[in-house]
């Protein structure tokens, strides 16, 4: 991979894209500076800049329409200006694979508590993430665990945490979900407070046997038991390997999840993976709409009106806070539906009419489809013939830029 194909390609994985100034600068510093750069510790476990959102404007209220529109176009606008790509491409990553879903939790402060967790410690100890999803008030609200009592232990929670979060099917039995919806009762949510409360009257502390260990009986022996089984890092390594690489076979996973399983730390785990896509382990993967909108908007600079965007996000099929179920959104080919396309396309004329004058929209006016995709931030080989002609038919401009956005080439990175 050339230096400059390394350094676009981490970035369009890795990131969410840089606008053509930008890249020119990462270029000169070469892939391996710039990996070392995204990883950069003082972004990996702490907040990776201002926290886009005032607590005042987001009242513990499930009635209020407005907190829900605040919070969501509140981290569309964070990822776009992140200082910390890395940082929040991993939270969401985390969101689509720890879901949970503002239809249900209906308060917008506990979904941007969540995602704050995701920013904070996305890279860092996995068992410290995993402990804390557990108790995160969204995900109490969501999967129901905090109406879990050791009378009436709710199983929705213990299940996903093996099937859908760290295991993956075959890898835990009927019994085990139930061990585990047992040990984990006792957690609530007290009314107009964000924070989960243990109540030891609704905990059932009888010792359990639990995929394969015996004695567990809380959150923390729970967390502990599925950190010590083996199918635990190939499970997550897969996940991210799957991400970030677009390559799921066992010869890249496996030594990714041996790494993992040393330390269990995260921004290790997403260093070895970058690592082996520039590589060469690596295949193309379909952008969904988000991390798709997130990167055009950053290399246009473009200025649309957040509210407009979020509704067509919407009906492209993914927007923040609001997957469509507890696995997450489908992503690959699924992207390519003509409902979902249709809208990236509106979505497409927004970014091109709010795109300043500037490199990005002087290359549209022109002719020279090289320089276009060059400063669109893509791979060398720019263009394929048939975006090339569809390019050529739009009138020069922002016309040419809308087109330009909806490519095969700028939406598969």
């Amino acid at each position: 991979m050339e230096e400059r194909d390394a350094v676009v390609w981490l970035h369009r994985r890795a990131g969410f894209g840089l606008p053509p100034v930008e890249l020119r600068a990462a270029v000169e510093l070469g892939a391996a500076a710039e990996l070392e750069r995204l990883l950069d510790s003082a972004g990996a476990g702490a907040q990776p800049s201002a926290d886009p959102w005032d607590d005042a404007l987001l009242p513990i209220d499930p009635r209020d329409s407005g907190s829900k529109l605040y919070a969501v176009g509140g981290w569309l606008e964070a990822m776009a200006a992140t200082e910390h790509p890395l940082v929040d491409r991993m939270a969401w990553l985390w969101h689509g694979h720890f879901v949970s879903a503002l239809d249900k939790v209906r308060v917008a402060r506990f979904m941007v508590d969540q995602v704050r967790l995701f920013r904070a410690a996305g890279l860092g100890d996995f068992a410290a993430l995993v402990r804390g999803i557990t108790i995160d008030a969204a995900m109490l609200a969501y999967l129901d665990l905090r109406t879990s009592t050791g009378q009436q232990p709710n199983e929705n929670y213990s299940r996903e945490l093996l099937e859908l979060f760290t295991l993956g099917e075959g890898n835990y039995t009927e019994n085990d979900v139930k061990a585990g919806a047992r040990a984990l009762t006792g957690w609530a949510l007290a009314r107009g407070e964000t924070s989960a409360r243990f109540l030891p009257r609704r905990h059932d502390d009888t010792p359990q046997r639990f995929l394969g260990v015996d004695g567990v009986h809380d959150l923390d022996t729970v967390v502990a038991a599925v950190m010590a089984h083996d199918a635990m890092p190939t499970f997550i390594a897969r996940t991210l390997a799957a991400e970030l690489l677009g390559v799921t076979d066992d010869d890249v996973v496996a030594p990714l999840a041996a790494r993992f399983a040393a330390d269990l730390d995260v921004r290790n785990l997403v260093r070895s993976t970058l690592q082996a896509g520039l590589d060469g382990a690596t295949a193309p993967v379909v952008l969904g709409p988000l991390p798709w909108y997130v990167i055009a908007k950053r290399v246009t600079a473009a200025t649309p009106r957040t509210r407009e965007v979020g509704s067509l996000l919407r009906s492209a099929g993914q927007i923040p806070m609001l997957p469509p179920n507890v696995a997450g959104w489908p992503g690959g080919p699924a992207w390519f539906a003509a409902s979902s396309l249709v809208s990236r396309a509106n979505v497409a004329g927004l970014l091109a009419a709010a795109t300043p004058d500037g490199e990005v929209l002087a290359a549209a006016q022109g002719d020279d489809a090289d320089l276009l995709a060059e400063v669109l931030g893509l791979p060398s080989a720019g263009f394929a013939d048939e975006s090339i002609a569809a390019l050529a038919t739009a009138p020069a401009g922002r016309d040419r830029l809308a087109v330009a956005l909806i490519t095969p080439e700028f939406m598969i990175a």
